[in-house]
């Protein structure tokens, strides 16, 4: 059986301290039938030429060098590059486990799921190792596994903890909001809810790192608590949405809302920003 081709998407701003690690864990995949494309967003250290000093030892490296415009704007540019039939994302700050995409891909050619679902470990330091709880793997419809999602199981919100079949994204016109903080959130519910089958899986492969202090998640201001506000509102009461959902789950979806909202009041509260 040939072995699907898989483009990893690596957003690149500020993470010279950390890119290396990136990079090495997914040049060194045991899966090697890998396209990687490393989107440089107008970064103004010395990460894009890390970036091209990559790609001058590895064939299978691309890079794009294009101005600053944020997260997603990196991401819809890598996406637009990309010619595998499957899309995985890694932030240029974080790492992955090894056989990641050797056991992934062997699940995504085995049915053809349209959602691979696997979880991350928050670290903050390499030393930090995986420690996954009993496995657990599920298969699920689409809707189905966006209700999981609703439910915080092991299923996230979060693009980078799994690969996608590129065509849910071109077929269905879905991008990356631009300019949005958690573009995550205003784009997952669109790709689950067009899936057809969904493979989910809590073993661990990704390290999350959550000290890097130019990082845009470790840190609260007004703007990200009006995208973030914004994007709940928009998927748990867009009409899309509510189109697909029966009553029950229309109610579950109100009570993650409402669960986000107070997530958002006590960021809030702990940033100290202005009340108002």
């Amino acid at each position: 059986m040939e072995e699907p081709l898989i483009s990893v998407i690596v957003p690149v701003y500020k993470v010279e301290a950390y890119l290396r690690r990136c990079l090495d864990s997914i040049v060194n995949q045991t899966y090697r039938n890998l396209e990687i494309i490393l989107v440089d967003d107008g970064s103004p250290d010395h990460s894009g030429a890390i970036c091209d000093a990559y790609a001058k030892r590895d064939r299978r490296i691309r890079v794009i060098h294009k101005v600053n415009g944020g997260v997603s704007s990196a991401r819809n540019a890598g996406l637009e590059a990309a010619s595998g039939e499957y899309i995985g994302w890694v932030d240029s700050d974080d790492w992955i486990e090894p056989d990641t995409f050797m056991v992934l891909a062997e699940v995504v050619e085995s049915q053809k799921f349209d959602i691979i679902s696997f979880n991350r470990e928050f670290v903050k330091g390499e030393e930090d190792a995986i420690v996954s709880d009993s496995l657990v793997t599920q298969v699920f419809e689409g809707k189905d596994a966006f209700v999981q999602m609703l439910k915080h199981s092991y299923i996230t919100g979060f693009a980078n903890d799994k690969i996608y079949r590129k065509s849910l994204f071109t077929d269905n016109d879905i991008q990356f909001p631009i300019g949005k903080y958690y573009e995550d959130l205003g784009t997952n519910y669109k790709l689950f809810l067009s899936a057809k089958k969904v493979y989910a899986t809590n073993q661990k492969y990704y390290h999350y790192l959550i000290d890097n202090p130019d990082s845009i998640t470790q840190s609260w201001n007004e703007k990200k608590f009006s995208d973030m506000f914004g994007f709940y509102k928009e998927v748990f009461y867009s009409d899309f949405v509510r189109s697909q959902l029966n009553k029950e789950e229309l109610q579950m979806s109100q009570l993650y809302y409402v669960n986000g909202l107070i997530h958002i009041l006590a960021s809030l509260y702990k940033s100290k920003l202005d009340k108002n």
